[in-house]
Formats: C-alpha cells, sequence, structure tokens
C-alpha cells in the first residue's frame, strides 16, 4: 500500500480541528456560564439537533471501521450488537423512560442513582458507569491512529494525543453545548464521507481497476455485478441453517445464546450508558426528546448500513480477484482496517480529504461525548441538585462547584482515555464488551429504580456488586485458561457467559436483597432534584431517614 503525500488530506483535517476549536470557543460564549447550561444546554435542544447528537454519538470507529471488518468477516448478522441493537435502545428509552427522566430535571443519570438508591448507590454506579466510557473512548482513541497512520503516515501516538487533545480542548470549553453542535456539524460530514466512499468502490468492482470514473453506467454494472456475488444469507438477522456460517451462529442452543447475548448486551445494555441519557435531558420537553430518539434510531440505521454493505463490497472484491493477495492478508490479519484499505486504494486526493474528515468526524464526536459524560457523572454526584430549580445559596454554590469539577475531570478523564488507547486492540469486540459490562451491573438498576416500588439502597448496591463480581470472575478464569490477561472473550461460549451470568445474578441480588431488607431500609420515592414526589408518594416519610443520604 502507498503513504499518501502529505497534501490536502492534512489541509482538511487542520481546517476540521480549528473549526471544532471555534464552535468550542463559541458556545463557551453562548451557554456555559452555570451548570444548567454546561452540563444540559440549558434544556433547550430541539429534536433535530438531539437525533443528530445521538447519531453522531453512537457512530464512532467501533461502528465505521468495526462494523464493516464484522460483516466482512461474519456477515449482517456479525453486527447485531451495533447499529440494530443499539437503534432498539433508543426506540425503548423513547417510549418508556423519557417522560420520567425529562420531569426528574436531573443533569445526569448518575443523580437518578442518589435519588433511588441514596449516595453509596449512586457512587458504586458512576464508578461501574465510568470504566465502560473510557474503554469506548480509548476505541476512538486508537482508531484515530490506525487511520491517521494508514492515511498520512503520522505515528499512531501522535495521532492519538493531536485528535485527543483537540477533543478535550473544545469539551472543556464549552460543555454540553458544544458536544451537541460539533456532533451535528460531524454528523453531516459523516454522512458525506459514505457517500464518497461507497459509489468509488461500486464503480471500482464495474471497471476491476482502479482506473474507473463514477458515473450512472458504471454504478449499475457495479450494483449488478455485487447482486450476483452477495453470499445467499449475507443480510439474515437470524441465526443460519448453515453450520458453516462464518458468524458461528446456526440454529443450534449456543447459536441462539450467541444471537440473544448480540441483541441484549449492547442493546440493553446501552440503556444505562451515560451519553445516551444525557442527550435525553438536554431537550427542550418530551416531544423534542422522543422526536430525537427516534431520528437518531432512523439515521443510526440507515447509516449503519453503510459500513455493513462496505463489508459486503469487500468480501465481493475478494471473491473476484479484485484485490491484491497483499491486501487480501491484511484484511485476514485484521478485518478492521477494511475501510481505510478501500479509501486509501480508491479515492483521489480531494475525495480522501472529504472521507478522512468523515471519518475524523465519527470518532471525535463520540469521544467528546463519552468523556464529557464519564466528568459530567462524577460532579453531579458529588454536587447534587446543581441543575435544578432551587435559588438557595446552597445550590448557588453547588452549580459552581459542578463546573468547576466538570471541566477539571474532562481534562483528567480525557488524559487518562489518550493513555488507555494505547493498551486497546481490537475495535469492535471492545466497544461491545463494554456495553455488555452495563447490562450485567446497572440494567437492574436503571429499570428498577424508574420502576419497581420496592428496589431499595442495599438492593441496588448489592445488585451492582454481584454483577461486577462475576464478570472480574469471569476475566480471572478466562485470563489464567489462556496463560495471558484476556477481558475482551474471543469463545462465543464466554460471550454468553458474560451477557447472561452476571445479569441473572445481579437480577436476582436486586429482587432478593431488596424484598429481605424493606423493613430495615424502606425505599425512596422517586422524586426530580428539588424533592417533588413524582413517584410512590405513599414512601414520603421513608425520605427523612435517608435525608442524609440526599
Amino acid at each position: 500500500m502507498r503513504i499518501m503525500e502529505i497534501g490536502i488530506e492534512v489541509i482538511v483535517i487542520a481546517l476540521y480541528l480549528i473549526l471544532m476549536l471555534v464552535v468550542g470557543f463559541l458556545t463557551q460564549k453562548i451557554g456555559s456560564s452555570s451548570s444548567k447550561g454546561y452540563l444540559v444546554a440549558n434544556r433547550n435542544v430541539g429534536a433535530l439537533l438531539i437525533g443528530g447528537t445521538i447519531f453522531a454519538t453512537f457512530w464512532g470507529g467501533g461502528t465505521v471501521m468495526g462494523g464493516a471488518g464484522a460483516a466482512y468477516t461474519s456477515y449482517n448478522i456479525g453486527t447485531v450488537a451495533d447499529p440494530w441493537a443499539s437503534g432498539i435502545t433508543l426506540i425503548i428509552m423513547a417510549i418508556f423512560m423519557v417522560p420520567l427522566l425529562l420531569k426528574m430535571k436531573i443533569g445526569t443519570l448518575g443523580e437518578m442513582y442518589r435519588i433511588r438508591f441514596g449516595k453509596r448507590g449512586a457512587y458504586v454506579a458512576s464508578i461501574l458507569s465510568v470504566p465502560t466510557l473510557i474503554a469506548w473512548t480509548a476505541v476512538q482513541m486508537v482508531a484515530i491512529g490506525k487511520m491517521l497512520s494508514l492515511f498520512i503516515g503520522m505515528s499512531p501516538a501522535v495521532s492519538m494525543i493531536l485528535a485527543g487533545g483537540i477533543v478535550i480542548i473544545y469539551t472543556y470549553m464549552g460543555g454540553m453545548l458544544a458536544v451537541i453542535w460539533t456532533d451535528n456539524i460531524q454528523a453531516a460530514i459523516i454522512i458525506l464521507g459514505l457517500m464518497v466512499l461507497i459509489p468509488s468502490a461500486i464503480c471500482y468492482i464495474a471497471v476491476g481497476n482502479t482506473d474507473f470514473v463514477v458515473n450512472l453506467d458504471n454504478l449499475v454494472s457495479g450494483f449488478s455485478i455485487v447482486k450476483d456475488n452477495t453470499p445467499n444469507d449475507f443480510w439474515t438477522l437470524f441465526p443460519s441453517s448453515d453450520p458453516d456460517h462464518p458468524s458461528g451462529i446456526t440454529r443450534n442452543l449456543k447459536g441462539y445464546l450467541v444471537w440473544m447475548a448480540a441483541w441484549c448486551g449492547m442493546g440493553l445494555g446501552s440503556l444505562a450508558s451515560l451519553d445516551i441519557t444525557q442527550r435525553v435531558l438536554c431537550a427542550r420537553d418530551e416531544n423534542a426528546a422522543r422526536g430525537g430518539l427516534l431520528t437518531g434510531t432512523a439515521l443510526y440505521w440507515v447509516a449503519g448500513l453503510g459500513p455493513i454493505f462496505i463489508g459486503l463490497l469487500g468480501i465481493v472484491m475478494t471473491q473476484l480477484g479484485i484485490l491484491s493477495g497483499v491486501e487480501i492478508g491484511i484484511l485476514s490479519n485484521d478485518a478492521e482496517v477494511l475501510v481505510p484499505l478501500l479509501a486509501q486504494k480508491l479515492l483521489h486526493p480531494i475525495p480522501m480529504a472529504i472521507f478522512v474528515g468523515s471519518l475524523m468526524a465519527a470518532i471525535m464526536s463520540t469521544s467528546s461525548s463519552t468523556i464529557f459524560a464519564s466528568a459530567a457523572v462524577i460532579s453531579t454526584v458529588l454536587f447534587p441538585g446543581s441543575v435544578g430549580n432551587k435559588d438557595s445559596s446552597e445550590s448557588i454554590l453547588n452549580d459552581k462547584k459542578a463546573i468547576r469539577m466538570t471541566k477539571f475531570l474532562v481534562v483528567v478523564i480525557g488524559v487518562f482515555c489518550i493513555g488507555i488507547s494505547f493498551l486497546a486492540v481490537n475495535l469492535y469486540d471492545l466497544m461491545i464488551f463494554g456495553f455488555t459490562l452495563l447490562f450485567a451491573c446497572l440494567f437492574w438498576v436503571v429499570v428498577c429504580g424508574l420502576f419497581w416500588k420496592k428496589a431499595n439502597i442495599p438492593g441496588g448496591v448489592a445488585s451492582m456488586l454481584v454483577g461486577i463480581s462475576f464478570s472480574i470472575l469471569g476475566c480471572i478464569y478466562l485470563s489464567i485458561q489462556s496463560g495471558t490477561l484476556m477481558i475482551v472473550p474471543e469463545d462465543s461460549t464466554w460471550e454468553i457467559y458474560f451477557t447472561f451470568v452476571p445479569w441473572i445474578f445481579s437480577g436476582i441480588a436486586m429482587f432478593a436483597v431488596s424484598l429481605l431488607t424493606q423493613k430495615s431500609h424502606p425505599p425512596l420515592p422517586l422524586t426530580d432534584s428539588d424533592g417533588k414526589i413524582l413517584k410512590w408518594p405513599e414512601l414520603e416519610g421513608n425520605l427523612e431517614k435517608e435525608r442524609s443520604e440526599l
């Protein structure tokens, strides 16, 4: 493969990074003087912006590069977890969770944990939430390193430090409003990038060499060739009847369990994702939040077909012998470089510059969102009620403290993510495993916290600790079995374990401990951040007993 000459691609990347800094500066002037402005964008964001920021947040390096690689090696069913299960999360949240979350007037999901499960529960939940987001951010940094190394010859370490530093700066300056505006700019660039690469790849297949022109005739011819060479069950999302299916997800007990794990781990696990709920909390009203979630789902599913289709194009090129032996060897070693490999092979400088910009947009939008969500959940747990409507001196003081703490944590967590990125390897699997941990540890706390009257502090804490304990035990056993430190399981049997075993025992702990401790630790009502009861007013008397915890 050739190394791109430093030219227009570098100029586009530089201009893009400068634009992100300008947005951060402008949003700092508009609405980051209060914690309500800095953390939830003054709760004045409409449906289109909510949808755009949700789409751009989900659409990171794991989806673009990891999703295409997963489709290349395992077909469409290999991408069940993302984008398909992720979209289900947004629909569930739009239908069931939006009204309650908005009425609570909270800044992050961490405040809900505090309201229902006290200070101890909120601390445990925050501690368990943040590592997943850090791992997800590290995935994005690795993707930047791979991308710029291939495109312009910049070392992965320098690429990760440069891009991570820019993300930290504009997120620090503008807060949630900067994240939302940059996300929407990045969403537009992302779609433009797909519109550049996919037609070029189709026309390349039609002509059979790099001396092609993107025109209607080549598009029609190339699409016909792709259709004729598509594996029979490439597009199915259900277990295959073929025992030799490349995904390994076939119609037997193990196959169905692996398939269910893919849907549940990423799909239901994302319900506890801090960055998604934070976007909901920025909406101006319930209609804007619900409309934004559904818009984000539609965008994500439609655009999510892009990497999957690129995976199919890679399969067809391999079958037709269009790719060289060296390129096929590279893909067999690391299928996640399919997207940058095709872009480097097929695009001329200007389209290449657009596509490089779109990948930078996808990766940096996710990075800024996860860094900010991690910082915000810690600051709002430490300084509760900072985005409520109280005008007391304590709330005003908490407001200032929350902003300072969040900005400090944006820098600390951002730098830590850059450091962790040097340890990350597989993009797609690491991303999925992170959300599987959320499913194992926090699913029951979120659902029971919002919808089960008898959920109490000991039940919530026990549920989270049992979930993470079974996950850690699995990692320890897996590492001993393999003879090396192993976090992300490679065997599908372990995927089943990490998805369901911790989740089942976490649920048992929630219900059993809550029911056994109803007298010693009466459950608390669901209130907003100002203390107004929203659900279960008959539990109001229990608040006095736990007042110090709130």
